[in-house]
């Protein structure tokens, strides 16, 4: 396992391959490991991809709730490539990442980006926006027991995965939601729905994907649409039958079209085929 200290918190990442760098972020009450399966096929493919636990999620120090910030988690980024000299990497992030990702891109120069299921204004398929305007509720929030907060997002979170992936994907997802806490899920939430980067997207010039799916019930598609019309020459890929959990519930398409998105912004040959491949084993 490695980690970097920054601003005194450990932030825990994971690199494999060789090649231009990518560093892949990735959403609320999530880890690292969301990433295994495509971090091994950018390797194949002439990437080195990097992959980063946010703060507050997977292995990496989880301050109190008033840390979390849009900012905060953009700048600890920033400061993450800056020290390893991952420079001007591609971006690509999913729901909480895409919009960590969004932001970075309208700080410095990216190769290219994509953003999965981003949230740019803060509206999410949940009243949360409201929840938050209402000292009451927000104590309620943060009084939560755990075990209670946990039940209800898990609920919330989890989708119905087809094939493969059921199991091993809600195993995954379970485990990530129980190794964060209270104030690192309360807090992330907070900074996305209070954030409203709409203004910023045209500041953006790297080569951009959106990927949204028609069904998603936690980040409404209108969201990601609203990204790609912002962002000039973005390119907008809806898939009608998939939810939230893109990476996972079409995982080849994904990485297929990840890659071939890389390859165009690099300059590289385009269309390749990517192989399945063996995934990353994300470590207990």
């Amino acid at each position: 396992m490695a980690f970097l200290t920054i601003d005194g918190l450990r932030l825990h990442y994971q690199t494999a391959g060789h090649g231009p760098s990518v560093l892949l972020i990735h959403g609320w009450a999530s880890s690292w490991r969301m990433w295994a399966r495509s971090m091994s096929r950018l390797a194949q493919a002439g990437y080195r991809a990097w992959a980063v636990d946010l703060i507050g999620f997977g292995a990496s120090d989880k301050p109190g709730s008033d840390w979390y910030s849009l900012e905060r988690f953009t700048q600890t980024l920033i400061d993450f490539c800056d020290r390893l000299g991952v420079d001007r990497a591609a971006l690509a992030g999913h729901s909480l990442g895409g919009t960590i990702a969004l932001d970075v891109a309208t700080r410095r120069d990216a190769r290219s980006l994509v953003a999965v299921a981003p949230i740019v204004n803060g509206e999410l398929g949940l009243p949360l926006r409201q929840l938050w305007t209402s000292p009451l509720a927000r104590r309620l929030f943060g009084g939560m027991h755990k075990r209670a907060f946990f039940s209800v997002a898990g609920d919330m979170r989890l989708p119905a995965l087809p094939g493969l992936y059921r199991d091993l994907a809600r195993k995954r997802m379970h485990q990530d939601l129980r190794a964060t806490t209270v104030n690192a899920a309360v807090g992330s939430l907070r900074a996305v729905v209070t954030s409203n980067l709409q203004n910023r997207l045209p500041m953006i010039h790297a080569p951009t994907l959106v990927i949204v799916g028609g069904r998603d019930t936690m980040v409404p598609p209108s969201q990601g649409r609203l990204a790609a019309r912002s962002i000039s020459g973005a390119r907008l890929v809806v898939w009608p039958d998939v939810g939230h959990q893109v990476v996972d519930e079409r995982g080849d398409d994904f990485d297929a079209l990840l890659i071939d998105h890389l390859d165009r912004a690099c300059g590289r040959r385009a269309g390749r085929t990517v192989g399945a491949g063996h995934s990353l084993q994300p470590e207990a």
